[in-house]
């Protein structure tokens, strides 16, 4: 029996899919138009859009997580143990993203300014153990956790199948949405914002459909 807590989380996640759909959708293709892929990252941060886009990813960082929660919610009893082994890998991939998309956002531009050297790829915090394992640790967990985790959705059949596959395929390729190679991001930001949506009218249009808890 589905608890009052787990039917709002479900609820609320129609439209918040939904919202994190069109955040995807601008992200992937503002940078590409804004940030040019030949310019270094320096010259990115120095930029005069880097602030708006920054935070903008960085709020769909956070968001991120909680959808997948609730996406999770809606199918957990569909997709059993793959489900909740994909989404936990999945779900701590976004976190670290989300913690690095801060970093993005509100130290880079310091960095920038002050310390140059630190946020080139080469540099010395790039070649720091504890954050270059992060970093590079970060990409492949995600990956994998999402790729789980549409296998798991693609089973359970609450979502269209059609649309795991988008969601899979389109999230792994947008990760790091103000990363380098710009040119694949939008590949992947378009169908995974499509499908952000689409599980998101379906989770609203089924829990508004679902009879009333007596």
């Amino acid at each position: 029996m589905t608890s009052v807590t787990t039917r709002s989380l479900i609820r609320w996640t129609g439209p918040l899919a939904i919202f994190a759909g069109v955040l995807l959708l601008i992200l992937g293709i503002l940078p590409s138009l804004l940030l040019p892929a030949r310019q270094p990252v320096l010259e990115w941060v120095l930029d005069d859009a880097w602030p708006a886009l920054s935070v903008l990813a960085f709020v769909l960082a956070l968001l991120m997580p909680l959808t997948l929660t609730g996406l999770y919610a809606g199918e957990v009893e569909e997709t059993g143990r793959l489900g909740l082994l994909g989404y936990l890998i999945a779900f701590l991939g976004l976190l670290l993203f989300a913690a690095f998309q801060f970093d993005l956002a509100f130290v880079w531009p310091v960095l920038a300014a002050q310390a140059p050297e630190l946020i080139d790829f080469s540099g010395p915090m790039f070649r720091d153990p504890p954050f270059s394992v992060v970093h590079s640790v970060m990409g492949p967990l995600h990956a994998v956790g999402i790729v789980v985790f549409g296998v798991a959705t693609y089973r359970g059949r609450v979502f269209p199948r059609s649309c795991a596959v988008l969601f899979t395929i389109g999230i792994v390729l947008s990760a790091g949405i103000l990363l380098p190679p710009l040119i694949i991001r939008p590949i992947g930001a378009v169908p995974a914002a499509v499908a952000l949506a689409w599980m998101g009218y379906t989770l609203w249009r089924t829990e508004h459909q679902a009879p009333a808890a007596g």
